[in-house]
């Protein structure tokens, strides 16, 4: 009988375990990869609105496993009936977010929201669509609709330095009538 030994240095093998060990037990696959990704840098983002309506949101990024509450990188935006808006560049972390639940509840646990350029017309769990002119008081409300929010997580959508397209789309067959598609453009350095 031959016997065969592989070598393997100390902190491979620590490596190897640890991921041998966390997922079989409830680990995901998911986690794992959001978790594992390295984050450093940045990502931009663009918001092109295809809509007869403005699309007034709130986005952002931060690491939902960190529950001190880490912070949050918000935002807050409108971009007006079929225009594009200008390329943004937020901090890259393991979350990136418009109009989702964990997102208001990060900028609520963090309170975020409590600075003089906040605007609660933008904040909600949903991408809200008007048509009301921009001086009246139903200017921001979700006088067209809504679209659900979207979520996304570093290591499987996204990596850091990479750039997120979202497109806000007309669609009577979405809660809402509205919906968001998105694209990510991968950073050109991943490729060499």
């Amino acid at each position: 009988m031959i016997h065969r030994a592989i070598a393997v240095n100390g902190p491979t093998l620590a490596f190897a375990l640890t991921g041998a060990l966390l997922l079989p037990g409830g680990c995901s696959r998911t986690v794992w990869l959001n978790q594992t990704k390295e984050r450093t840098g940045n990502i931009t983002m663009l918001f092109v609105n295809t809509t007869s309506a403005d699309a007034g949101f709130t986005y952002g990024t931060w690491d939902e496993w960190d529950q001190s509450p880490g912070t949050v990188n918000m935002r807050q935006s409108s971009v007006p009936a079929f225009t594009a808006s200008e390329v943004v560049t937020v901090p890259c972390a393991r979350n990136a977010a418009i109009g989702t639940q964990p997102l208001v509840d990060r900028v609520l646990e963090t309170k975020a929201d409590d600075t003089d350029t906040f605007i609660p017309e933008r904040f909600d769990t949903v991408v809200r669509f008007a048509q009301a002119s921009s001086d009246s008081d139903a200017a921001g409300l979700p006088t067209a609709g809504t679209a659900k929010g979207v979520g996304l997580l570093l290591g499987v959508d996204y990596s850091c330095e990479d750039r997120i397209i979202f497109t806000f789309v007309e669609d009577p067959d979405a809660e809402g009538g509205y919906r968001i598609d998105y694209v990510v453009i991968l950073d050109a350095r991943q490729n060499e």
